[in-house]
């Protein structure tokens, strides 16, 4: 009995080595070495055969990191600063327009409608993978009209007529927008700084029906339309700066990153060079005078296309 009992304290010592090879000094087991390969790995554990390296580069493994090399390659196609061309269209409303009786029956009602334009380069540089800043430089155009009713005065005959007061500007601008980049869009707000240079103003007469009234000129033998240039009595202010704030999508066509979204353009002072207008009249012997301040400024909503190279 003493026989056997020795017999099966031996055998299981070696079970227990066989599960714990030895102690790592601190009472921890470590497991038996691995046999199912040839290669020993310097530390007595035999690893399989294999033609890779041991060791992965720092491009290899930065790429796992991502998932996949081709994960890496588009984070760093996406984060890569971008040159392209923006087209903007729109339609553009005045708004602080005063409402003063005199001024009014002068200038007509604040139904001044038209169109916003603007065409240049787009230059995106990414700060981080979800914001970028996004500054443009365009040259704008920006057109206004309305139709001034009963232009003639109160006769029979001339109180039918209508004129068509057209008014361009033209200029240089400059936004400096910010954009975020979500799943599906993107959200941009920032300024944009205007600088006019140019303009041109137009009056048109109509008959109450809308027909261009038409004069003989005897001179070319031909009947021509009745304009009146007017630019001496329509100027801009120089500078106007705005707000502006956008939404749309980005997506991909022939290779090239492409951008379609809206974009609102509020200005923020008005844009009368002569922002004054002074009325007076005679009360018997009492001379009254009154200042009306025009603070006309526009606001425009845009259709905006990007195409990035």
């Amino acid at each position: 009995m003493k026989k056997f009992m020795i017999a099966s304290a031996i055998a299981m010592m070696c079970l227990s080595a066989n599960a714990f090879a030895e102690d790592d000094g601190y009472g921890n087991d470590i497991p038996p070495a691995r046999s199912e390969g040839t290669v020993d790995d310097g530390y007595g554990n035999k690893l399989p055969v294999s033609n890779e390296p041991e060791y992965k580069t720092f491009e290899e493994a930065r790429a796992s990191s991502y998932g996949s090399t081709s994960n890496s390659s588009s984070n760093n196609q996406g984060m890569r600063s971008r040159l392209g061309v923006h087209l903007g269209l729109g339609v553009a409303f005045v708004a602080n327009y005063p409402t003063d009786k005199d001024f009014v029956k002068q200038y007509g009602d604040n139904e001044w409608v038209g169109v916003s334009g603007d065409i240049g380069l787009i230059f995106m540089m990414p700060l981080n993978p979800i914001l970028s800043f996004v500054p443009e430089l365009n040259f704008g155009l920006g057109y206004l009209s309305e139709e001034i009713k009963g232009a003639g005065g109160d006769d029979d005959f001339w109180g039918e007529y209508k004129v068509n007061d057209a008014k361009s500007f033209y200029n240089i601008n400059i936004p400096l927008m910010l954009r975020l980049h979500t799943s599906y869009v993107y959200l941009e707000g920032g300024f944009r700084l205007s600088f006019n240079f140019d303009t041109d103003h137009e009056y048109e007469y109509t008959d109450a029906a809308g027909e261009p009234l038409k004069y003989y000129d005897p001179k070319d033998g031909e009947y021509k339309t009745v304009k009146r240039a007017a630019e001496d009595e329509w100027k801009i202010k120089t500078f106007i700066p705005s707000v502006v704030g956008g939404i749309g999508t980005s997506f991909s066509a022939s290779g090239l990153q492409c951008d379609l979204g809206l974009r609102f353009i509020w200005d923020l002072r008005g844009i009368e060079d002569r922002d004054t207008e002074i009325y007076a009249s005679a009360n018997n012997t009492i001379h009254v005078a009154k200042v009306v301040e025009n603070k006309s400024s526009l606001f425009a909503l845009q259709l905006v296309f990007n195409v990035f190279f």
